[in-house]
Formats: C-alpha cells, sequence, structure tokens
C-alpha cells in the first residue's frame, strides 16, 4: 500500500471497488459487528426531507442507504448515486428483490448530474472519504440541496478520546484489514480503510468543511467509540 491513499487516484479506486463487490455487503456487516445497519438507520431518520420532496443518495454503493430511505420514506422518489458501475450492478437487482422504487444513475460526485436545489434531502454514507476534492463534493451537494434541506453525511473518524483510539488502533488498523483479506483474497482494498481515514478530517474538521460550503446549522453525533461520525447540515434558506 503506498503513502498515497488511492482517493487521489480516480482510476485506481474505481478498480478497486469493482474487485471488492461480491464481498462488499459482507465485510460491511463483519467490520461493524452489524452496526452499519443501525447507523444507515439514523443517517435516513436524519435526512427527514418534506413530505413527497425527492432525496439524493450520493456515493450509494451497493444502495443499502438508498433502499433504507426509500423505506423511511415511501411517498419521496429516490435517487442513488455511484461512480461504480460496479457497485450499482449490485444496487439494481437489490432494490427490484426489495420492492423499492430506486433509480440508480451513474455519476460523479464532484459534478452531480442534477440542477440546483432539486432535492429536499442529500446523504452520502461512508463516500466523501473517496473523492479527490472533499470541499467541491460538499458545494456539489449544498448546490443541489434545496434551501432548507438537509445534507447527511455518515462517516468513519478518528476518535478524540483515548478509550476511542486505542480501540481503532487494535480493530481499524489490524483486524479489519486482516479480515478483509481472509475473506476478499484482496488485502490492499481493506488497508485503504485504515489509511483513507488517517488523511480524512477528524469530525470537528469535517464539520469545517461543511461549513465552508454554505451549510448552516451543523451539527454531528458519534458512534462506535467515536470512530463513526453522523454530520447534518442545512442548505441555506
Amino acid at each position: 500500500m503506498s503513502a498515497t491513499p488511492p482517493a487521489r487516484d480516480p482510476e485506481r479506486i474505481a478498480a478497486m471497488f469493482a474487485r471488492i463487490v461480491p464481498h462488499y455487503d459482507l465485510m460491511n456487516r463483519l467490520m461493524t459487528v452489524g452496526l452499519d445497519r443501525r447507523w444507515r438507520a439514523a443517517a435516513a431518520a436524519a435526512a427527514a426531507p418534506p413530505p413527497g420532496r425527492p432525496v439524493l443518495d450520493a456515493c450509494c454503493g451497493t444502495g443499502d442507504l438508498s433502499l433504507a430511505l426509500a423505506r423511511r420514506y415511501p411517498a419521496s422518489p429516490v435517487t442513488g448515486l455511484d461512480f461504480s458501475e460496479a457497485m450499482l450492478g449490485r444496487a439494481r437487482p437489490k432494490a427490484l428483490q426489495a420492492g423499492a422504487p430506486v433509480e440508480f444513475v451513474h455519476g460523479d460526485l464532484l459534478a452531480l448530474p442534477f440542477d440546483d436545489a432539486t432535492f429536499g434531502a442529500v446523504t452520502v454514507g461512508w463516500g466523501v472519504r473517496n473523492v479527490a476534492d472533499l470541499e467541491r463534493a460538499f458545494a456539489e451537494m449544498t448546490r443541489v440541496a434545496a434551501p432548507g434541506a438537509r445534507v447527511v453525511c455518515l462517516e468513519a473518524t478518528t476518535p478524540a478520546g483515548a478509550a476511542g483510539r486505542r480501540f481503532h488502533a487494535v480493530w481499524f488498523e489490524r483486524v479489519v484489514p486482516a479480515m478483509g483479506a481472509l475473506v476478499t483474497g484482496d488485502a490492499e482494498a481493506y488497508a485503504y480503510l485504515p489509511a483513507s481515514v488517517r488523511s480524512f478530517p477528524n469530525a470537528e474538521g469535517l464539520a469545517a468543511v461543511m461549513r465552508a460550503a454554505g451549510l448552516q446549522r451543523v451539527r454531528y453525533r458519534l458512534f462506535g467509540f467515536g470512530a463513526m461520525a453522523l454530520h447534518v447540515g442545512e442548505a441555506p434558506s
């Protein structure tokens, strides 16, 4: 694994995600001991779009957060967007099987193919850590959010407390890469997780990025010994 995070190389990270698609959902369950479902439910609840307003789930991956949004807000059309066609190829049949009318679109978070002020809420789960320009990503999400709409970000982060840092050092730095190599045979992909978190802003730093993008009333909650952060901001009204 090089010292430069794959997030700075879009082609490399796209290839990495394509490789891990068959084991992606299983590894999410294993890495989080099943808590990823609870955290997605919290992110969906935080989105709170006005009744019937469309919702965008950016960097949707295999679609689990998109489906959580569709279940929680059945009157709101949900669009899931991702830059990996391989991930979307997994998301679409999951939505069909669940009977969820989610539209999945291939696209780039840094150049969202939507008009300004389109969505009543915008979410992103474990996605912004993988983009080359974090500030632009939040600027784009803010642009497509309707006035007053919430932008919700669920992302791994570096714990602030000593106990959380010890847990992070053991679980994310050692156990998860070993587990990923064993389950998927792809050691590089799961060494990427701790490497990308190390180079990513902490929770307060990410809140500052969101404010700089124009979002208002930015706040966050921490989960998992401080290793997961759920940020919420509101588009200018």
